[in-house]
Protein backbone atom coordinates (compact mmCIF):
# COMPACT_ATOMS: atom_id res chain seq x y z
CA UNK A 1 0.00 0.00 0.00
CA UNK A 2 1.10 3.86 -0.76
CA UNK A 3 1.39 6.47 1.41
CA UNK A 4 -0.88 9.63 1.23
CA UNK A 5 2.54 11.81 1.53
CA UNK A 6 4.09 9.87 -1.91
CA UNK A 7 0.92 11.13 -4.25
CA UNK A 8 0.86 14.36 -5.61
CA UNK A 9 -1.59 16.19 -8.15
CA UNK A 10 -0.04 15.81 -11.52
CA UNK A 11 1.30 11.99 -11.45
CA UNK A 12 0.68 9.28 -14.45
CA UNK A 13 -1.36 6.59 -13.36
CA UNK A 14 -0.91 3.46 -14.97
CA UNK A 15 -3.16 0.15 -14.83
CA UNK A 16 -1.77 -3.54 -13.86
CA UNK A 17 -1.30 -4.31 -17.75
CA UNK A 18 0.86 -1.01 -18.31
CA UNK A 19 -1.92 0.94 -19.97
CA UNK A 20 -2.07 5.05 -19.09
CA UNK A 21 -5.01 5.34 -17.13
CA UNK A 22 -4.74 9.19 -16.42
CA UNK A 23 -3.25 11.69 -13.94
CA UNK A 24 -4.10 12.60 -10.05
CA UNK A 25 -6.00 15.30 -9.93
CA UNK A 26 -6.62 15.38 -6.25
CA UNK A 27 -5.52 13.33 -2.99
CA UNK A 28 -8.08 12.58 -0.72
CA UNK A 29 -7.47 11.17 2.77
CA UNK A 30 -8.79 7.58 1.27
CA UNK A 31 -6.55 7.86 -1.91
CA UNK A 32 -6.42 9.60 -4.90
CA UNK A 33 -8.90 10.32 -8.13
CA UNK A 34 -7.94 9.79 -11.83
CA UNK A 35 -8.50 12.29 -14.78
CA UNK A 36 -8.60 9.61 -17.43
CA UNK A 37 -9.51 11.73 -21.13
CA UNK A 38 -10.51 15.06 -22.29
CA UNK A 39 -13.71 17.57 -22.18
CA UNK A 40 -16.59 15.63 -22.89
CA UNK A 41 -15.06 12.21 -22.91
CA UNK A 42 -13.51 12.76 -19.55
CA UNK A 43 -14.32 10.42 -16.61
CA UNK A 44 -12.49 10.34 -12.93
CA UNK A 45 -12.15 7.30 -11.17
CA UNK A 46 -11.89 7.33 -7.31
CA UNK A 47 -8.70 5.07 -6.27
CA UNK A 48 -7.73 3.52 -2.66
CA UNK A 49 -4.32 3.62 -1.19
CA UNK A 50 -4.40 0.17 -1.75
CA UNK A 51 -5.12 -0.48 -4.99
CA UNK A 52 -1.53 0.83 -5.23
CA UNK A 53 0.65 -1.88 -6.46
CA UNK A 54 3.93 0.91 -5.89
CA UNK A 55 5.16 4.43 -7.20
CA UNK A 56 8.42 4.91 -9.08
CA UNK A 57 9.57 8.67 -10.38
CA UNK A 58 6.20 9.96 -10.00
CA UNK A 59 4.39 7.40 -11.60
CA UNK A 60 1.74 5.44 -9.63
CA UNK A 61 0.87 1.59 -10.90
CA UNK A 62 -2.01 -0.43 -10.11
CA UNK A 63 -2.95 -3.16 -8.99
CA UNK A 64 -6.03 -3.95 -11.72
CA UNK A 65 -7.37 -1.80 -14.41
CA UNK A 66 -10.28 0.33 -14.03
CA UNK A 67 -12.53 -2.20 -15.68
CA UNK A 68 -12.16 -4.35 -12.39
CA UNK A 69 -15.74 -4.80 -10.94
CA UNK A 70 -14.72 -6.68 -7.37
CA UNK A 71 -12.21 -3.00 -6.29
CA UNK A 72 -11.40 0.12 -7.53
CA UNK A 73 -10.79 2.32 -9.51
CA UNK A 74 -14.26 3.48 -9.49
CA UNK A 75 -15.76 5.91 -11.71
CA UNK A 76 -17.39 8.78 -9.97
CA UNK A 77 -19.42 11.50 -10.98
CA UNK A 78 -17.49 14.62 -10.54
CA UNK A 79 -19.04 18.66 -10.85
CA UNK A 80 -17.31 19.95 -14.08
CA UNK A 81 -14.77 22.24 -14.10
CA UNK A 82 -15.12 25.81 -13.14
CA UNK A 83 -12.90 27.89 -16.46
CA UNK A 84 -12.53 31.35 -16.02
CA UNK A 85 -12.45 33.76 -18.45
Amino acid sequence: MAERSELHEGMVVWTHRGEKLGHVVEVTDQGFIVEKGLLVWRKDYAVSLDDVREIVADEVYLSHGPDSLLSGPREIARPPRRTTH
